[in-house]
């Protein structure tokens, strides 16, 4: 199985990444915090192995460390250039005969522009690893609402089995009602109408078992587990009331979120690729060593007996085109305010989806007191309509619609219930908490 490396970034100050620490470590540490009973629920142990072994998560973080390599290399100088050059025949000079020319040069940016390479690749280095925290948070999140969902699957079938029960137990009542004769008028039409109830309820029930196989399938693969190995889910998930924190004006409810940190890496990385492009129109230098190699010549043409000859080279570029160096600069300076731009974009964005994920809160939240409601006026219903059936006031049908009704209500109470913590997973998200930090 393939872990992540541990390799996360830690900048020990400004400029050099020097530190790093294991992400499953920090994983485990957060696990260990003890949520109270009113908190989001995750499926924590199955996140850690996505962690280890989803291919999705394990690219990305191979794409960081990339990044991470790509550091150095950005402040190295640039290989030296070695030519060389062989005559033949050998070029009659005055020294004797020139057989051999080899050249060394080796180029140098302007002062300060390896420092500033560097910099920005630390900063991509830190846009990469954000992109792999928001890769494991969006993996995270997905785990997270498969999970709930194959909760929710679960608590179907057991409501289903619940209520199939207690239609079994409604053909004591019928034959109650009609004195145990099986020629009264009206008794065989209540229990085929019984039957046809349950046979609906049973399809019901094949269908969520095959709901639950393909979601259980999918939850595995994400995981790297065995396709149809047993997922544990909670017996009843907390009701989860607590308000929502406010998320204030700035950006500090959303400190955390990756994405955001990715935009301020990137306006970072911006600014300093600005500073560069004003350092590329300043003149860069080489420094080299020539190298000559002269055989004997003929005396009697003059030339001398040969020999080596080393001459030092120097180079200077000349950034003369000023229309070239102002355009160099206004295009750093025009990239860096579109990255400021962007960053104060994402901000605004992570607002929305906290507004959006209020509401939704605050409607979920809404539904389940009204269904909570309905359900124990319903309830309490049902128990005068099943009193005034056994004594022949009320019809079958009736009876058979409020099992219906209660069936939709004990429904749709727990669809609430699993979207509410689905939202409330989506706001942790957002904000970075618990298992998203």
């Amino acid at each position: 199985m393939h872990k992540i490396k541990d390799t996360s970034v830690i900048t020990a100050f400004p400029g050099i990444i020097r530190q790093r620490t294991g992400l499953k470590w920090i994983f485990i540490l957060l696990l260990a915090i003890a949520f109270p009973s009113q908190a989001q629920v995750y499926p924590e142990v199955y996140l850690e192995k996505a962690l280890e072994s989803n291919p999705a998560l394990l690219a990305k973080h191979k794409e960081y460390e990339a990044a991470l390599s790509r550091i150095q290399l950005s402040g190295s100088l640039p290989d030296p250039q070695l030519t060389a050059g062989i005559y033949t025949p050998p070029m009659e000079r005055l020294m004797g005969d020139h057989y051999l020319d080899l050249g060394l040069m080796q180029q140098f940016p302007w002062f300060g522009t390896l420092g500033k390479q560097q910099a920005a690749a630390e900063q991509a280095a830190i846009a990469e690893y954000s992109e792999f925290l928001e890769e494991r948070n969006r993996l995270f999140l997905e785990l997270t609402d498969l999970w709930l969902e194959i909760y929710r699957k679960n608590r179907q079938m057991e409501l289903l089995g619940e209520f199939t029960e207690v239609l079994e137990d409604r053909e004591d009542i019928i034959y109650a009602r009609y004195g145990g004769g099986q020629d009264q008028p009206g008794l065989m039409l209540d229990l085929y109408r019984l039957e046809i109830q349950i046979a609906e309820l049973g399809n019901r029930m094949d269908k969520l078992k095959e709901e639950h196989r393909a979601l259980r399938r999918i939850f595995n693969n994400l995981t790297g587990r065995e396709e149809m190995a047993d997922i544990e889910t909670p017996a009843a998930l907390p009701e989860n009331t607590a308000p929502l924190p406010e998320p204030g004006n700035n950006r500090q409810a959303f400190a955390n979120n990756p994405r955001l940190l990715r935009a301020e890496s990137a306006a970072e990385a911006a600014r300093i690729r600005g500073e560069l492009r004003n350092l590329e129109t300043r003149p860069r230098f080489g420094v080299g060593l020539q190298y000559a190699l002269f055989g004997g010549g003929d005396p009697a043409m003059g030339q001398m007996e040969g020999g080596h000859m080393l001459m030092p080279m120097v180079s200077v570029s000349l950034p003369i085109y000023g229309r070239k160096n102002q355009a160099t600069r206004e295009e750093g300076q025009l990239l860096a305010e579109q990255a400021t731009f962007s960053k104060q974009e994402q901000a605004d964005m992570l607002h929305r989806e906290w507004f959006r994920l209020e509401g939704d809160i605050s409607n979920l939240q809404r539904d389940q007191e009204f269904f909570n409601q309905q359900l124990n006026i319903t309830y309490k219903t049902e128990e005068l309509v099943l009193t005034g059936y056994a004594s022949g006031d009320e019809r079958f049908d009736e009876l058979l619609r409020i099992q219906n009704q209660l069936i939709e209500l004990e429904w749709r109470l727990l669809e609430a219930l699993v979207d509410r913590h689905k939202k409330r997973a989506e706001v942790d998200k957002l904000r970075a908490e618990n298992i998203f930090r």
